[in-house]
């Protein structure tokens, strides 16, 4: 794990250090994820072009376009073009978001497999208490884990 500053610091067991250097380096992966997952949006068209629309994740509409020449087609199909358009939007969001946050979920859980049998029992047995830091430390390490897995 690092400290506030960026600076590395060891626990002095080899299978925490290792663990938690896993979970440092998962943790920077997910910082670049969320940036991206920030700025993502999906269009979507219909109507030869006529009608577009903007999507952000889940399917929130940015922004609806429509070029004059869509009154032609009248409201029932007017209507339909841009439902057409989110949903094709809706679907590359939804694709795209998927795509991003694929490492991430893979990797907690392969992050949290490897946990799996190998933290210390934090309310004895193996004396790691004693150390306050390492104990804020591995329960932290816990509470993510477990908010991840569900």
């Amino acid at each position: 794990m690092t400290t506030p500053d960026g600076r590395s610091w060891r626990t002095g067991n080899p299978e925490v250090d290792r663990l938690t250097e896993g979970f440092d380096a998962l943790s920077l992966q997910y910082e670049g994820m969320l940036k991206e997952l920030g700025d993502l949006r999906a269009r979507g068209e219909a109507a030869d072009g006529l009608v577009s629309v903007e999507v952000a994740p889940g399917g929130a509409l940015l922004g609806v376009d429509i070029n004059p020449r869509a009154m032609r087609l009248g409201s029932e199909a007017l209507s339909e073009a841009i439902m057409e358009a989110v949903t094709e939007a809706s679907k590359a969001a939804t694709a795209r978001l998927d795509a991003v946050l694929a490492p991430l979920l893979g990797g907690m859980e392969s992050f949290s497999e490897s946990l799996q049998g190998r933290l210390p029992d934090l309310d004895g047995g193996a004396g790691l208490s004693a150390d306050p830091e390492l104990a804020e430390a591995l329960r932290s390490l816990q509470e993510m884990r477990a908010r991840y897995e569900s």
